[in-house]
């Protein structure tokens, strides 16, 4: 929560001087949590007012979910009663980790399940503990995936399965957080469709030509829509 100043007068005697007040004005925050979808620097919420990024490092949805308050504490961001805290996770797992723990006896499906209620869990544990009003708990959608062939690969976080099966893995993965968000009242933060292009992946157009959304204007939209 920001605050800001500002002196009233008297319209009777603007300057008069025992006359000037000031009122507080409150500017309730909204608090995005999680990996560098979290950033208002490199993502699309640097488009976006009233934002208070608190960008962890590139920590996968599955450790934060593994390890909860020892890797993301949200007592510790200086988050007011009224704010908004939006947790963004999961774009790296669904990239980088899903497809090579896949085997004959465990599909990306089982993957993904256990990751998203691991997850839940986390979110719950923050927000129970914080003991602050929140106006909303949101989880942001994990983004639309790249075309490997027109995008720039980093090796320590490689573009692991094929890109229609990685399509497949965000797809999933965000249909189970709407269901989560559903289940406890919280608001899934869904702007994917606006950023895909046709084939499904994200348009180049809106993007920092790699895994990031840039133009967040429709980031912008649904935070006035629905926040």
């Amino acid at each position: 929560m920001q605050q800001k100043f500002e002196k009233v007068g008297c319209p009777s005697h603007p300057s008069h001087a025992l006359l000037q007040i000031y009122i507080y004005i409150y500017i309730y925050m909204i608090h995005t949590i999680g990996d560098s979808h979290a950033s208002n620097i490199i993502s699309g919420w640097k488009d976006c007012k009233n934002i208070q990024s608190h960008h962890i490092g590139p920590v996968l949805c599955y450790s934060f979910g593994k390890e909860k308050l020892k890797r993301c504490d949200i007592r510790k961001f200086g988050i007011k009663n009224n704010d908004t805290i939006i947790f963004c996770f999961g774009e790296i797992d669904c990239r980088c980790h899903v497809h090579k723990h896949i085997s004959k006896d465990k599909t990306y499906q089982m993957i993904i399940n256990s990751i998203i209620n691991n997850y839940i869990d986390a979110i719950k544990i923050n927000t129970d503990n914080c003991k602050i009003e929140l106006k909303n708990i949101c989880i942001y959608n994990v983004v639309p995936p790249v075309n490997k062939y027109n995008t720039k690969e980093n090796t320590d976080y490689p573009f692991l399965g094929s890109d229609d099966e990685r399509k497949q893995y965000h797809l999933y993965f965000n249909k189970l957080l709407k269901q989560k968000c559903e289940e406890n009242n919280w608001i899934f933060f869904d702007i994917y469709n606006f950023y895909t292009d046709e084939k499904g992946f994200l348009k180049k157009s809106l993007s920092d030509n790699n895994v990031h959304i840039k133009n967040g204007l429709y980031i912008q939209k649904f935070i006035e829509d629905f926040l």
